[in-house]
């Protein structure tokens, strides 16, 4: 009886039943229960005992522990691909951010060269209307009367040859 073998095993380990109970997480009435043979153990809460008392030749059977060998790698063969799964879905959800950030970044450098250009390009020609304004007003206030001498002097000798 299965009862018995764990009773044995906890008694040659010296451990009492609550410190068994604390070591695989059960509960000191439950590890009772389990050595009267009241209730039977689940093969998960067995598995516990057999693995803290280091009995699982005598609970379990060659052929049981290999097909538990066998649910144990495909478990974890299982938990590895759905946290290779969440891990790749991460990291894509990572990179297409880091992606999304380096675009952004790089079209929003391109849009402010070409603003500066523009805003230079303006500038400049605004400088250069504004300075082509200001010369001919310059060059027209200096030269008007200069012109308007010639111009006369001009007149003069016309009118001065005609007599």
């Amino acid at each position: 009886m299965i009862g018995n073998i764990i009773k044995e095993a906890r008694k040659n380990q010296k451990l009492s039943q609550r410190e068994l109970a604390e070591l695989t997480g059960l509960t000191q009435t439950g590890i009772s229960k389990l050595e009267q043979g009241v209730s039977g153990p689940s093969v998960k809460t067995l598995r516990r005992i057999a693995d803290t008392l280091g009995i699982q030749d005598k609970i379990f059977t060659p052929e049981e522990h290999m097909i538990d060998d066998e649910i144990d790698m495909d478990l974890e063969k299982r938990v590895e691909r759905r946290v290779e799964t969440r891990l790749e879905a991460r990291l894509e959800a990572r990179l297409e951010s880091r992606l999304k950030e380096d675009i952004t970044h790089d079209l929003l450098n391109d849009l402010k060269t070409k603003i500066e250009s523009r805003l230079k390009e303006d500038i400049t020609n605004d400088l250069l209307n504004e300075f082509d304004k200001r010369l001919r007003i310059e060059f027209d206030k200096r030269f008007e009367p200069i012109l308007q001498m010639l111009t006369r002097n001009l007149s003069c000798e016309t009118d001065n040859k005609k007599q």
